[in-house]
Parts: C-alpha cells; sequence; structure tokens
C-alpha cells in the first residue's frame, strides 16, 4: 500500500507525456486526460492519508538508487491530499478558461508537470530529491508564467520570479552540504535522529550546527513563501494565467511553511531562530495588510 507514494508523481508524469502524444489526434479533449489523472491522484491521495492516521509513525520507501526516496508520514500525506484536491479543481476550471488559447497543449503539460514536482517534494524521504523538486517547482513556474510568450511584461516577471526562487535554492543547497558533512547521510528520518542524537554538533567555523541549518531553511522558505524583503514576486505572477494563481497555492507559496514543518526536528534544537521567523512573518503580515488597504 505505502508503494502507493510513486504513483503520485509518476501519475501526473504520464499524464503530461499522454498530453503531448495526443495533442495532434485528440485536440482540445487532451484536457480530460489531465483532469482523469488529476482525479486518480487524489483518490491515491485520500487512500494513502487514511492508511497513515492508523500508522504508528513514518515509513520510508526507496528504488534502491539512493535517489528518488520517499517518505509516507502525517505530512507528507497530508501535503499530497491539499496538493491533489486543489489540483483537481484548477484542472477541472482550465479545461474551459483556457478553450480559447492556442497554447492548450504546452498549458496542460506544465500544469501536470508542476503538480507532479510538488507532489514528489512534499513526499520527499531524501535531501537530494528535496532538493530536486525544489528547484524544479521554480522553473516550470517560470514557464507557466510566461505562457504568453507574446507579451514582454511576461516574460520579465516569470524572470524576476525565476531569479527569487534561485535565491532560496542556494540556502537549501548550503543546509544540504553541512547535513551531509556533519552525519554522512542525506535520508530524512536518518538526518533527524542523528540531529536529536547530538544535537549540540558544531559545523565550519565553530558555529552551532543546528542553529546555521534553521537560518538557512529559513531563508529557502522565505523566498518560496514571498516572505519580507523576498516577497517582490508574488504581485507580478498576476499577469500569469488564472488558474496558475490558483496553484500556487497548492505547494508553492506554501512551500515554505511545508519545508519549516518538515524540518521542525531541527528547529526543536534551536533558541532564536524560531523567533526570527515569527518577526519576518509579522512584518509581511502587516506589510499585506498595509497594501491591501491601501
Amino acid at each position: 500500500m505505502v508503494s502507493l507514494a510513486y504513483a503520485l508523481p509518476l501519475l501526473m508524469l504520464a499524464s503530461a507525456l499522454a498530453v503531448r502524444l495526443s495533442a495532434s489526434r485528440l485536440g482540445p479533449f487532451i484536457a480530460r486526460i489531465s483532469v482523469g489523472a488529476s482525479a486518480m491522484t487524489l483518490a491515491i491521495a485520500i487512500i494513502l492519508f487514511g492508511v497513515q492516521l492508523s500508522a504508528e509513525s513514518g515509513r520510508l520507501v526507496n528504488t534502491g538508487l539512493g535517489l528518488f526516496t520517499l517518505y509516507v508520514d502525517w505530512l507528507s500525506t497530508l501535503m499530497a491530499l491539499l496538493v491533489s484536491g486543489v489540483s483537481l479543481v484548477v484542472h477541472v476550471f482550465s479545461v474551459r478558461y483556457m478553450q480559447d488559447d492556442p497554447a492548450y497543449t504546452r498549458y496542460f503539460m506544465l500544469l501536470d508537470g508542476i503538480v507532479a514536482v510538488i507532489l514528489l517534494m512534499v513526499m520527499s524521504g531524501d535531501l537530494l530529491t528535496l532538493l530536486l523538486a525544489w528547484h524544479l517547482i521554480g522553473v516550470l513556474l517560470y514557464f507557466l508564467l510566461n505562457h504568453d510568450t507574446r507579451r514582454p511584461a511576461a516574460t520579465r516577471y516569470a524572470f524576476w520570479t525565476l531569479f527569487t526562487h534561485r535565491f532560496g535554492d542556494l540556502p537549501l543547497l548550503a543546509a544540504v552540504a553541512l547535513i551531509y558533512h556533519a552525519f554522512g547521510t542525506l535520508t530524512l528520518p536518518e538526518v533527524f535522529a542523528a540531529m536529536a542524537a547530538a544535537p549540540n554538533t558544531t559545523t565550519l567555523l565553530g558555529l552551532p550546527l543546528a542553529e546555521t541549518l534553521g537560518v538557512l531553511i529559513l531563508l529557502a522558505a522565505f523566498a518560496k513563501s514571498a516572505q519580507f524583503p523576498l516577497h517582490t514576486w508574488l504581485p507580478y505572477t498576476m499577469d500569469g494565467p488564472t488558474p496558475v494563481s490558483a496553484l500556487m497555492h497548492a505547494g508553492i507559496v506554501n512551500s515554505g511553511g511545508f519545508l519549516i514543518n518538515r524540518f521542525a526536528p531541527v528547529f526543536v534544537h534551536t533558541e532564536g531562530v524560531l523567533l526570527l521567523a515569527f518577526a519576518v512573518g509579522l512584518i509581511t503580515t502587516i506589510m499585506g495588510s498595509l497594501m491591501m488597504l491601501m
């Protein structure tokens, strides 16, 4: 039953491929493939979430390659349920909303692709898979926001979004490197167990590892979730297709919150890092409220 976890991203990737291969034959009916795959993904996510509710702990599922390991626990199955649910709504809405768009096929390919990558991110069981999915989300989001290539503004705003997301990749890459240097493993449960066993571990220049990792993870989360001062890319995304704006709340903007929750076993060994997160979140909230009023 746990092996169904691989079906979540693979089903959406297969849908993207099927849409591309069937475009010339099915025309606008290719949307049915995407909607059907999204519905099946939601059904699988519901099953996994139901199974995990009765489980005592999370479980790792791996391919034996050391990469693309998945971690089936309460957080990953809950996020998969949220992502697949919003994805189905966005897919159904897009069928008619985008029907007159000349790049109808490309849109559904990218939509399926980014949902697959988001699902891979929330289900990641090792840091390399997490880092890969984290990076690909920004790349695919660039192409979705730049869907209307005839508009220079869309290209400019999509590039600024891509640049900001790349800035958020660097702290996470540094965190992964420090974790491997300290513990010699990239598997999430093993990392968390090692951190719990040696919470006072130091890293380069004698810095406390937990605090350093906490700051790096926060910086990565701030970029993805549009927190101050890395918030400027989010308003520009309104220039992209309307369904993409809705999809962004299913694992893109809130991926920063997911990342912090995933690394909760690290943050419990920090002191002032969560206060920094609270302060930045408070500033962002106040700024957003003032901008809304104006």
